[in-house]
Parts: C-alpha cells; structure tokens; sequence
C-alpha cells in the first residue's frame, strides 16, 4: 500500500468522524441563533428599554416548548390540542407544510413503536429480494370497508434520504417480522444496510 493511498485512507476515516460532529455543531448553532433572533424582536417590544439580555430568546422558547409539554397530559388539554392539529391540517398550503412537519417530530418525540410499528421485511413480489418496513397498521379499524382486506396490512417503506418512503399494502404472510427495535430499523434504513442491527430473527 503507497503512501498515497494510506494518506487518503486516513482522511476519509477521519472525515467521517470529524464531519458528523461539525454538521451537528453546525446545525445547533443555527438553530440557536434563529430562535433568538425570532423571539428577540418581541422581547424587546414588551419589556422595558435596557431589560433585554442576550440569550433570553432561547430560554423562552425553551420555556414554551416545556410548558406545551406539560400542557399535553391532561386529557381536556390533549382533546383541545387534537382539535386544533385537525384544524390546522385543513388549512390550504399551511396545512401541506404543517402536517408533515408535525408527523415527523411525533416520530422523533412520540411513542415509536405505536407510530410506527414492528419492522419487517417485505417480499417483493415475483423475487427473491426482500426489503425493510414498518408495519403501520394491522387492522380494519377506521378504514372504510373493504378498504383493506383482512388478510392484508399497511406496511411504510422509508427511503434512505429519510424524505418520503412508499405505503405499500402486502399480503399477511408477505411479511417477515424482525426482532428489531424502531431505532434500529431506521438506522438500518438511514444507512442502507451499513449500520447493523444488534440483534435479528433468524
């Protein structure tokens, strides 16, 4: 092996470690700034001149991002707050914008297994190939009738970019269920296949 190659070699693993870390600074910083400067233009409107300290606007989001969380176990509180989701996901445009963004953080936040469902693998049909998804309903419940046939289930295929993904509905015995967590599954999914699950049905 030359010196060229082991030199690039070396760049790259350390491009790979070095890269996720500043990308992840990076975007924090971002956000840091943006939210205060969102909020420091109405601080400084309500409270009085010299009163403004820097750094306020983030404590206050913060503030309301745990007050909103607070807010969401009472069950009166949860019913309000489902009427507005419903609400806002009606609106034209706004709707199209909100809706995904508030799926998204509902993953990230919420309780994955009952968002999501298991992971398994699907066959393709007329292959021998298989791919990763996440069952996300197994019943009829809701659906109009003959929507889904009982022996059928909703099944989310997630693209590796992480920005959309098919719904597929398989056959029951389409299915192969793994002994995989959510997390794992879409980091699976997020790396195509390079990270490794820690443990799989064999």
């Amino acid at each position: 092996m030359n010196l060229h190659s082991t030199l690039s070699k070396l760049f790259i693993k350390g491009l790979s470690i070095v890269l996720p870390i500043a990308v992840a600074l990076y975007v924090m910083v971002w956000m840091i700034r943006s939210s205060e400067g969102a909020v420091k233009g109405i601080l400084t409107t309500i409270l009085p001149p010299g009163a403004y300290i820097p750094g306020m606007g983030l404590l206050t989001i913060i503030a309301l991002v745990f007050v909103a969380g607070l807010l969401m176990y009472p069950w009166l509180t949860r019913k309000l707050f489902r009427t507005a989701d419903k609400t806002l996901r009606k609106i034209p445009l706004f709707g199209n914008v909100y809706a995904p963004v508030k799926d998204l953080m509902g993953l990230v936040g919420g309780d994955m297994e009952k968002k999501l469902g298991r992971p398994v693998m699907v066959t393709v049909p007329n292959t021998n190939m298989e791919t990763l998804g996440f069952v996300t309903r197994e019943g009829t419940d809701g659906l109009p009738e003959g929507f889904l046939p009982d022996d059928h289930l909703v099944v989310y295929v997630q693209w590796s970019s992480q920005i959309g993904g098919y719904c597929f509905i398989v056959p029951k015995n389409s299915v192969r269920y793994l002994d995989i967590s959510i997390e794992e599954g879409m980091r699976w999914s997020l790396t195509a296949g390079l990270s490794a699950p820690e443990s799989q049905d064999t």
